[in-house]
Protein backbone atom coordinates (compact mmCIF):
# COMPACT_ATOMS: atom_id res chain seq x y z
CA UNK A 1 0.00 0.00 0.00
CA UNK A 2 1.79 3.02 -1.30
CA UNK A 3 0.07 5.80 0.62
CA UNK A 4 -1.22 4.12 3.76
CA UNK A 5 0.36 3.17 7.09
CA UNK A 6 -1.35 1.55 10.02
CA UNK A 7 0.22 1.21 13.44
CA UNK A 8 -0.54 1.04 17.16
CA UNK A 9 1.08 3.72 19.34
CA UNK A 10 2.12 2.04 22.60
CA UNK A 11 1.95 3.58 26.08
CA UNK A 12 5.69 2.92 26.34
CA UNK A 13 6.25 5.45 23.53
CA UNK A 14 6.98 2.85 20.88
CA UNK A 15 5.01 1.92 17.78
CA UNK A 16 3.76 -1.48 16.72
CA UNK A 17 3.54 -1.39 12.91
CA UNK A 18 0.74 -3.35 11.27
CA UNK A 19 2.38 -4.10 7.93
CA UNK A 20 0.53 -5.65 5.02
CA UNK A 21 1.93 -6.23 1.55
CA UNK A 22 -1.28 -5.17 -0.18
CA UNK A 23 -4.74 -3.72 0.33
CA UNK A 24 -6.22 -7.15 -0.37
CA UNK A 25 -4.06 -8.74 2.35
CA UNK A 26 -5.29 -6.17 4.91
CA UNK A 27 -8.97 -6.75 4.07
CA UNK A 28 -8.55 -10.54 3.96
CA UNK A 29 -6.88 -10.42 7.38
CA UNK A 30 -9.80 -8.45 8.84
CA UNK A 31 -12.69 -10.45 7.35
CA UNK A 32 -10.97 -13.48 5.78
CA UNK A 33 -11.09 -14.20 2.07
CA UNK A 34 -14.02 -16.58 2.44
CA UNK A 35 -16.86 -14.36 1.22
CA UNK A 36 -19.25 -14.44 -1.73
CA UNK A 37 -18.83 -11.47 -4.01
CA UNK A 38 -15.56 -9.70 -3.20
CA UNK A 39 -15.77 -6.26 -1.60
CA UNK A 40 -15.00 -3.11 -3.57
CA UNK A 41 -13.22 -1.55 -0.63
CA UNK A 42 -12.97 -1.21 3.14
CA UNK A 43 -14.39 2.09 4.42
CA UNK A 44 -13.39 3.66 7.73
CA UNK A 45 -15.58 6.63 8.63
CA UNK A 46 -15.61 8.97 11.61
CA UNK A 47 -17.11 12.31 12.59
CA UNK A 48 -14.94 15.03 14.08
CA UNK A 49 -15.90 17.25 17.01
CA UNK A 50 -16.90 19.97 14.55
CA UNK A 51 -19.19 17.52 12.68
CA UNK A 52 -16.96 16.97 9.66
CA UNK A 53 -17.07 13.45 8.24
CA UNK A 54 -13.73 11.82 7.50
CA UNK A 55 -13.86 8.80 5.20
CA UNK A 56 -10.91 6.54 4.43
CA UNK A 57 -11.51 4.16 1.55
CA UNK A 58 -9.05 1.27 1.15
CA UNK A 59 -9.62 -0.40 -2.23
CA UNK A 60 -9.69 -4.17 -2.60
CA UNK A 61 -7.10 -3.84 -5.33
CA UNK A 62 -3.34 -3.87 -5.56
CA UNK A 63 -3.36 -1.12 -8.20
CA UNK A 64 -5.34 1.69 -6.57
CA UNK A 65 -4.42 4.07 -3.78
CA UNK A 66 -6.18 4.72 -0.49
CA UNK A 67 -8.52 7.73 -0.71
CA UNK A 68 -9.31 10.13 2.15
CA UNK A 69 -12.30 12.46 1.98
CA UNK A 70 -13.14 15.18 4.51
CA UNK A 71 -16.59 16.81 4.27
Amino acid sequence: MKNFKMYLPLVSGGLLPLDFDSDKQLINELISDDFGAPPKCLVIECTTKDNKTVTISIPYSDNNEVVVNIE
